[in-house]
């Protein structure tokens, strides 16, 4: 599942909570760091920065999560493969 990093505050879906990093990884059983890495990487679910006017915080579509979780799920994502060493 691709995704791409959006200061867009505005989510996807009329009423979608916007969670925080911490709860994004718990939902996704990873560790916040995991999460940091996979953002760095433009891997996870899609993340929004908030206006500074609001602390330029990150925060995590709780509808995108539970869409990316289903995508683990189902195999849907596809892992690349190891290069040989």
């Amino acid at each position: 599942m691709p995704r791409a990093k959006s200061s867009n505050t505005e989510s996807t879906h009329a009423g979608d909570r916007l969670i925080t990093p911490a709860e994004t990884a718990r939902r996704l059983g990873i560790a916040p760091g995991t999460l940091r890495n996979w953002s760095a990487a433009g891997k996870g679910p899609r993340r929004y920065r908030m206006s500074p006017d609001y602390g330029g915080r990150v925060r995590y579509s709780e509808h995108e999560v539970d869409a990316f979780i289903e995508h683990m799920k189902t195999g849907a994502l596809v892992r690349p493969s190891k290069s040989p060493a």
